[in-house]
């Protein structure tokens, strides 16, 4: 395996973590434990985790380690787990919102992540594209780039000027209210069509049968076109409402099983919905490493 630091950034990834559960190694794990772990046969995969992780966080902070700070502060410190649903990865027009959180209330926030690594070229239309189906959108970044995203959200006018903005300290810190601007309502650009391709089959099925009692009658290659002209005639806030409903359903885990995680692990776990496998995690967590 070619010797780059790009293979650290896929440890806490499904495949990565899989491979690891049910085979008891991987060969991005072996690479990155022997060159950033030191001694690792005397340690448990645990303790070699909580190293990596630690590495990334004083030397190379990557989306992971941003999207993993920002789902313990959000469902540990602030909101509860029970009543919480976390979505990563939602495709938005030509976007992808990173992370999507709908709370116990059914209000949603967005935060597009934009660790050092990143390129913020693409700050501007990923903004206008969550707001065609969100109402609340921030902007995670680090302390150094802070003046990239106020520069790209200036441009943006109204809609700009709406957008939170958050930095991941040095300490670890999101919500420091010296850096934090809370996210404002902004629904100038909600789209029905953009709302309900976000939406799965099932789901956008449960919201007409819910609102008009029946889903249209057409043969199965009309059936999305038909659905989406139904949609449209659902006033665009009670439509998004109830589509933000059906989506706080896809992810699902309890206070419990949440707390069982190792914290390094939490985003992958949560996002990859490996929570079922807690039992064969502990396991492997709690082995020794063997090459």
């Amino acid at each position: 395996m070619t010797d780059n630091s790009r293979a650290i950034n896929r440890v806490f990834t499904r495949g990565v973590i899989n491979d690891l559960l049910q085979k008891g190694s991987n060969e991005v794990f072996d690479y990155v434990v022997q060159r950033y772990v030191n001694d690792p046969e005397s340690k448990t995969h645990g303790q070699i985790i909580s190293e990596i992780y630690a590495y990334l966080g004083k030397e190379q902070r990557n989306e992971y380690y941003y999207m993993n700070t920002l789902l313990n502060k959000l469902l540990v410190g602030i909101h509860s787990v029970n009543t919480t649903s976390v979505l990563s990865n939602v495709r938005v027009g030509r976007s992808v919102a990173d992370f999507v959180m709908i709370n116990g209330e059914g209000k949603v926030y967005v935060f597009e992540v934009k660790s050092a690594l990143d390129n913020f070229d693409r700050l501007h239309d990923q903004v206008i594209n969550y707001f065609t189906a969100f109402s609340k959108v921030s902007v995670l970044s680090p302390m150094r780039e802070l003046e990239k995203v106020e520069r790209t959200l200036l441009e943006l006018g109204d809609m700009g000027d709406a957008v939170g903005i958050y930095v991941l300290s040095d300490r670890d810190t999101i919500f420091n209210k010296a850096y934090t601007k809370e996210p404002q309502q902004f629904d100038d650009y909600l789209d029905h069509a953009c709302i309900f391709k976000i939406l799965r089959k099932r789901e956008y099925e449960n919201i007409l049968n819910r609102y008009f009692g029946t889903i249209p009658t057409v043969a199965p290659v009309f059936h999305f076109r038909a659905c989406l002209e139904n949609f449209k005639e659902i006033p665009i806030k009670e439509a998004q409402h109830m589509a933000f409903m059906e989506l706080k359903n896809r992810n699902k885990i309890s206070k419990t099983t949440f707390e069982q995680i190792q914290p390094e692990l939490k985003s992958t776990i949560y996002f990859a919905g490996l929570s079922h496998k807690i039992p064969q995690l502990e396991e492997l967590l709690q082995s020794n490493y063997r090459r």
